[in-house]
């Protein structure tokens, strides 16, 4: 409790609020309604960013520059609805799913995985390991693999071959991967109205100048 004394006589007392340094960033001290919201971004975390990537790919195959497209996930359906037709009601992931896209372009095999963030790193555990042994895979057989990633924060998106990843994974010199070493070792994918991103011109930087 604080008594204010005022000039004229009078007195007010007033409760003291108790400082809070409770650091909210952390997942144990935030609030329900936090918890919820974070969850929600979590799950709707690269949809937007993978819905551009593939309007550049429809763009490109309409063009008939490139035919790279979204790679289907394979589900084994368990139970189908009784009453409306063609209605899936019980599916489960068949296996661990490899990379995103595929294609090709000039006569190259495209492969690549997208990643997006909200922070300004990538951490390993990003990268699952049956992606990094598809990408191992397809490099060794010649194939253009790469990730194609997103800081969400600063708008910015690069392409980083799977081979600088793989190599800096293989010797592990750090816990992941700066917004810095995407800017020194990628390609700065630009924006544009049709298509979202000039993922061709990446590409041609990246593989084929």
């Amino acid at each position: 409790m604080k008594i204010i004394n005022y000039p004229d006589g009078r007195k007010i007392v007033t409760k003291q609020v108790k400082s809070n340094n409770v650091d909210h960033r952390l997942t144990e001290n935030k609030t329900e309604a936090e918890r919820l919201r974070d969850s929600m971004i979590k799950r709707n975390m690269g949809m937007q960013f993978e819905n551009d990537v593939s309007k550049s790919c429809d763009f490109y195959r309409e063009k008939e520059l490139a035919d790279i497209y979204k790679r289907p996930t394979p589900i084994k359906v368990v139970k189908m609805s009784k009453t409306k037709k063609g209605m899936i009601e019980e599916a489960y992931f068949q296996e661990k799913s490899t990379t995103d896209y595929v294609g090709i372009y000039k006569g190259k095999y495209i492969d690549f995985e997208c990643k997006e963030t909200i922070h300004d790193t990538v951490p390993y555990h990003m990268i699952r390991e049956q992606q990094f042994r598809h990408l191992e895979l397809i490099t060794k057989l010649g194939g253009n693999g790469f990730f194609l990633v997103s800081f969400k924060k600063v708008q910015e998106v690069y392409l980083m071959p799977a081979t600088i990843i793989l190599e800096e994974i293989r010797t592990k010199k750090h816990p992941g991967f700066k917004r810095e070493f995407f800017q020194e070792h990628g390609v700065f994918v630009k924006r544009s109205f049709l298509p979202p991103y000039l993922l061709l011109d990446a590409i041609d930087e990246a593989f084929f100048n």
